[in-house]
């Protein structure tokens, strides 16, 4: 048999196409778990969160440190995100093999009361027994620059809590934390909204 006659030999046609037809679900599928996942992740959703994620869920910078170690860390995380208004907005997505890539804008009621930057990653996504087991976190043209704007403005915020003795605490970030933090950046906003 040749190479013409295989894809008119009716099994092996209908072999290649449920084949075909797998992996085009399957990428589907992985991309609405990310769309979800980002989803309840603004809607600040921690059951819908937990229900899309691998147990052993991580997020890893390029630079092979960790920004989330677990899935109860990223539990913390989105409280804490839910008293400042975090929100990630999806910029672009595409497929790449069997994982999902994306531009994600980050941003925060810290980049409001700072007037700060919003920071932009690529983000590689990998799935495990139909969740999402990690995400690849790697920085954009441009990062460096805007992560050096960002910094001056933390320091003023530091410099204004020192000098009128504001303080907030958290040995992590979690819900607690947030509370805290966000009085003391609505105060600091309250006095710097109308400096240029």
């Amino acid at each position: 048999m040749n190479m013409h006659n295989l894809y008119h030999h009716p099994i092996l046609s209908l072999f290649i196409m449920i084949f075909m037809g797998m992996f085009g679900n399957q990428t589907l599928k992985n991309e609405d778990l990310v769309t979800s996942f980002i989803e309840a992740r603004n809607n600040y959703d921690v059951e819908k969160v937990n229900t899309l994620i691998h147990d052993h869920y991580y997020e890893l910078f390029m630079d092979g440190s960790k920004e989330i170690e677990s899935k109860e860390q990223l539990m913390d995380i989105i409280l804490w995100g839910k008293e400042l208004d975090s929100h990630i907005s999806l910029l672009d997505i595409s497929v790449n093999k069997d994982t999902i890539i994306t531009i994600e804008e980050n941003t925060n009621f810290l980049d409001v009361a700072l007037q700060r930057k919003p920071r932009k990653f690529k983000i590689t996504y990998s799935f495990l027994n139909g969740k999402i087991k990690n995400q690849s976190i790697d920085t954009l043209s441009g990062h460096q620059s805007i992560i050096k704007f960002n910094a001056v403005k933390y320091q003023e915020f530091i410099a204004y809590c020192q000098q009128h003795n504001l303080t907030y605490h958290g040995k992590s970030l979690n819900k607690e934390f947030g509370v805290q933090l966000r009085k003391v950046l609505e105060q600091y906003k309250s006095v710097n909204q109308n400096k240029p």
